[in-house]
């Protein structure tokens, strides 16, 4: 079972939080009460309604200047609720302070030094003889006392630097004084709210108003002073809580119903006296039972709760244990993981580095590539031209092939006619013989046609011959040529193969060079995202415990 778990099924001591909030909307609701009931009996001096101003008639009434107190009174608790220390309601608080402590502190002077400061009636006028009244218009020395001390109070809580303990206690003593008058009207003990004859009487919705206003002020702030001790959230604040309104509450009314009893002659005064007793006993009895019974169970939770704590820490230490030696399995691991993170950042580094020069290379061979391809074009262009004069050459060759063979014709003609020209010869030579003396020149001319049938003869052979070696030659150029025609045609297809083959290399080589770019790129993506990596790891190995508490605490 883990701590968590543990913990949300250990009992908790009750907290006074929604207490709290609940006192504090005590205190706002009790300071708005309060300027309630003084605006309710000036509402009644100013329409004349006696049960606005005495509640009962034959009770003294409320005087003006008290409502007015109560007035001021709650508005600086309110005021004081609204706003910081530095704002405008602190500043209008602490002015009604210092107007209810004027208050209170002129009517006691009146009464000290029996004067009248005009005060009394400044507002309202009230008739000589009024009920409990000594002098017109003018509240009760206690009433006067009280608005002393809790302008006193108001004021030590409104200043810049309050001092909460001694507007709590001065609170308490107001409280104190409303309470002896608000008693005196339940018991009818008048000793209680009229000190003596020649004094004003203090009001029963005057105690009333006091009592609340005491409220308001001791509830305004709860976690100073005296009020820190009864508000806290602790066993004692508690029974506090529980204990301090029955023994406000619970005594008086006792002894309000013994009183009756003894007024009605049901039992004598020693009997009453008894019962009281006996009823304290029994009321109190059950209240301090009550507290021990919720204070036993808050001590039972408590030890529960120290049980499952303890267990709780013998868990926690034995992880503890554990997490240390995981921890120094982690450093090491952390330790092997930076030092192989650092191996890769440097494997990462060289293959971008790598992938940059190969990126290089790539565009220098894409470069080659595009030149080798020109190149290669021209060579094309190169041998087509090539074959289209060799092309010319060949049928140059065959033209004078052609030739040559007329030339042949000619020459075998030309051998002929020396034949023909020789045998006329040798026979016009037989003839002149014949002739004698007249034919003997004219053996003379065809002796000279003989020897130039015969040179004839021997040249056109010659002729015949030269012919023949140019014809051998012609055939060799033409074979030689046909050779190089069909050697020309497979360069043309060669360097066709070629262009097409530099195509498919450049095409190749853009694509190495987009794919070295993308490769760079990843590259250097991951040299970044495993420097990151080393950073946290370092950063871990730096501070491995923390780590390691962080994660078992999530």
């Amino acid at each position: 079972m883990s701590t968590y778990e543990q913990s949300r099924q250990v009992p908790q001591i009750p907290l006074a939080a929604n207490e709290r909030s609940v006192l504090l909307s005590i205190s706002r609701i009790a300071s708005i009460t309060v300027i309630l009931i003084g605006c309710m009996v000036i509402f009644g001096w100013m329409f004349n309604i006696p049960t606005l101003k005495s509640v009962v008639p034959g009770l003294v009434t409320m005087k003006a200047n008290t409502a007015i107190g109560f007035i001021l009174g709650g508005s600086c608790i309110s005021l004081w609720h609204r706003g910081s220390r530095e704002s405008q309601s602190r500043r209008a608080a602490l002015i009604c302070a210092i107007l209810v402590l004027t208050l209170g502190l002129l009517t006691l002077i009146q009464y000290g030094f029996g004067i009248n400061l005009g005060i009394d009636e400044l507002f309202f006028k009230e008739s000589v003889g009024a009920v409990a009244t000594a002098n017109p218009g003018r509240m009760a020395p206690n009433s006067a006392f009280n608005f002393l001390l809790l302008g006193s109070a108001l004021l030590l809580i409104c200043i810049p630097r309050p001092n909460y303990l001694a507007a709590q206690f001065l609170t308490i003593l107001g409280f104190l004084i409303a309470f002896f008058g608000f008693l005196g009207y339940l018991y009818g003990n008048a000793f209680f709210y009229r000190l003596d004859k020649a004094f004003t009487a203090m009001a029963l919705h005057t105690a009333v108003g006091f009592i609340v206003l005491c409220l308001a002020m001791l509830f305004a702030r709860l976690d100073v002073g005296i009020m820190a001790a009864i508000a806290s959230p602790t066993a004692g604040g508690l029974m506090a809580r529980r204990l301090y309104p029955a023994a406000i509450i619970i005594p008086p009314v006792l002894c309000w119903i013994i009183l009756i009893g003894w007024r009605g002659d049901l039992y004598t005064a020693e009997m009453g006296i008894s019962l009281l007793g006996i009823l304290n006993v029994i009321v109190f009895s059950g209240l301090i039972w009550w507290n021990a019974w919720t204070l036993g169970q808050i001590d039972r939770q408590r030890l529960h709760a120290e049980t499952s704590l303890k267990k709780a820490f013998e868990s926690l230490e034995y992880r503890a244990k554990m997490q240390k030696t995981l921890s120094t399995e982690l450093a090491t691991a952390f330790s092997q993981i930076r030092t192989t993170m650092n191996e890769l950042e440097a494997s990462a580094s060289a293959t971008a580095e790598q992938a940059k020069a190969a990126d290089a290379q790539a565009h220098r061979s894409r470069s080659l590539s595009s030149g080798g391809k020109a190149a290669v074009d021209r060579t094309q262009t190169g041998m087509n031209t090539l074959e289209q004069k060799v092309g010319a050459i060949a049928s140059e060759i065959t033209q004078t092939q052609q030739q040559a063979a007329q030339i042949g014709e000619i020459s075998r003609l030309v051998s002929h006619l020396a034949t023909q020209t020789n045998i006329l010869a040798l026979n016009a030579a037989i003839e002149a013989s014949r002739a004698g003396e007249q034919g003997k020149g004219f053996g003379v001319v065809a002796s000279e046609i003989r020897s130039l049938a015969d040179q004839s003869k021997v040249l056109a052979q010659k002729i015949s011959n030269l012919i023949n070696d140019i014809q051998t030659a012609v055939a060799s150029t033409v074979a030689v040529t046909e050779e190089g025609i069909e050697t020309v045609q497979t360069g043309v297809a060669i360097a066709q193969e070629m262009a097409e083959a530099f195509d498919g290399v450049a095409q190749a080589i853009d694509n190495i060079f987009v794919n070295n770019q993308n490769i760079a790129l990843t590259a250097q993506q991951q040299a970044a995202a495993i420097a990151q990596v080393v950073n946290v790891m370092n950063a871990i190995d730096l501070n491995p415990h923390e780590t390691l508490s962080t994660s078992g605490d999530a």
